[in-house]
């Protein structure tokens, strides 16, 4: 009985590119070969991604460091919370808004040409 030496046309084997590699010449290493790719590998330099260099303890360090920065300044600008509204409260926040809209009027006074129409309308309040 005869056997069918020849791959079917599906077959990995009958590609075309298969076919176009056995008709290639073999190629030879160069000689220290495996010395020289062994080589570059150990000099090839690892390039990290952008975001695992903000994980690293200089970053962190900075980080650490301006959070507890901020932390210490919301709780000392914060302060303790007043129980009780008083008169003189009321009165000193009457004149630090009046001195506030005074100069919010004399900084647009200086740059007039910073501010539209509506805006110094707004500023002077009518």
């Amino acid at each position: 009985m005869k056997q069918n030496t020849t791959p079917p046309d599906d077959s990995w084997e009958s590609d075309a590119v298969w076919k176009l590699l056995e008709q290639a010449a073999p190629m030879k290493a160069p000689d220290r070969f495996a010395e020289n790719t062994v080589r570059a590998a150990r000099l090839l330099v690892e390039v990290k991604p952008w975001w695992s260099r903000l994980f690293s303890p200089a970053p962190l360090a900075g980080l650490a460091g301006a959070t507890a920065a901020l932390a210490f300044a919301v709780i000392s600008w914060v302060g303790p919370a007043p129980t009780s509204v008083s008169p003189q409260n009321s009165a000193q926040a009457v004149a630090i808004e009046d001195i506030s809209a005074a100069e919010t009027l004399i900084a647009a006074a200086d740059h007039l040409d910073d501010f539209s129409d509506s805006e110094l309308v707004s500023l002077i309040g009518f």
